[in-house]
């Protein structure tokens, strides 16, 4: 089974109907999924009550107040009760399909995985009801007015329970760019399989605005949280760790190889910066970026 965990929003105006609609969908997902929120904010208590989740008022963050992604993911594997932990963005919802493919990755893998994946944006501002057939209309709504977001990140992150330690991730915070090509840059340098679930389901995620920022939002290039992040990815690779970095994809019920969805030439730039330490890959990768072969 599954644990899914998050940090969320105050439960106020359209948030809270969007982290409702989120929650509710990664229960409706699978049987017995737990829901572990950490953090407090306005109306979490009440929502607990509502949805039924478990909750962690007490969370590490920057002076800001934006949680800490180490603290998170370290206490998951103390306190989760199943052995697959993912963690998920509070406004993106799960099809059970999603559930699914995780059970039979896991089911392959067991140990030492990274789950992650592309979504689509879609405008929902009204509660959904998980009626019988909730997913057939959630997927003609996307299908009519759902944009494919690119595959710059993923806003959800499954692995075994227990694979990440405070002292494995460094003060990366949730939210804020930067800290999702982190994890796959981390999980390709530790040697995990880095799989792409995209090509088997697509999560939906519901447009916002940056309202609850306690600074305003003007880009992630101006945002020094975001800059924060970006600091930890690996110096003077010139190609970001997005979804093309993953080195596997889930389709079709099978784990296969993945070659940067067919784009050689980022293939290699990506396998080769990976490999910088080594002095020949090292050499390669000098000689490959003068003649133009990688970026």
């Amino acid at each position: 089974m599954i644990t899914f965990f998050t940090t969320t929003k105050d439960f106020l105006g359209r948030a809270a109907i969007q982290q409702a609609n989120a929650i509710r969908s990664w229960k409706a997902s699978i049987d017995r999924a737990e829901v572990v929120v950490f953090g407090g904010c306005v109306g979490v208590e009440e929502a607990r009550e509502r949805l039924g989740f478990v909750h962690f008022p007490d969370v590490e963050a920057s002076d800001r107040g934006t949680p800490l992604i180490q603290d998170m993911f370290d206490r998951i594997g103390r306190v989760a009760s199943h052995e697959i932990c993912c963690y998920v963005n509070a406004d993106i919802l799960l099809p059970p399909k999603f559930a699914q493919g995780l059970m039979a990755i896991h089911e392959a893998e067991r140990t030492g995985y990274l789950v992650v994946g592309q979504r689509r944006d879609v405008d929902l501002e009204k509660e959904i009801r998980f009626d019988p057939g909730w997913e057939a209309e959630l997927e003609s709504l996307c299908s009519r007015t759902g944009k494919l977001h690119p595959p710059s990140g993923s806003d959800y992150f499954a692995f075994p329970r227990g694979q990440y330690r405070k002292e494995d991730i460094p003060g990366l915070l949730v939210g804020r760019g930067g800290w999702d090509l982190w994890m796959i840059a981390n999980g390709r340098r530790r040697k995990f399989p880095v799989i792409d679930l995209s090509g088997e389901v697509l999560v939906v995620h519901q447009n916002h605005d940056y309202s609850h920022r306690n600074t305003e939002f003007t880009g992630y290039a101006d945002d020094e949280e975001a800059m924060r992040n970006v600091e930890y990815l690996p110096q003077g690779d010139k190609q970001d760790y997005t979804l093309y970095a993953c080195d596997r994809r889930f389709e079709g019920g099978r784990i296969l190889r993945n070659f940067s969805r067919g784009d050689w030439k980022r293939f290699l730039t990506i396998e080769l910066r990976l490999r910088n330490d080594n002095p020949v890959c090292a050499l390669i990768s000098k000689t490959f970026f003068r003649l133009g072969l990688i970026y």
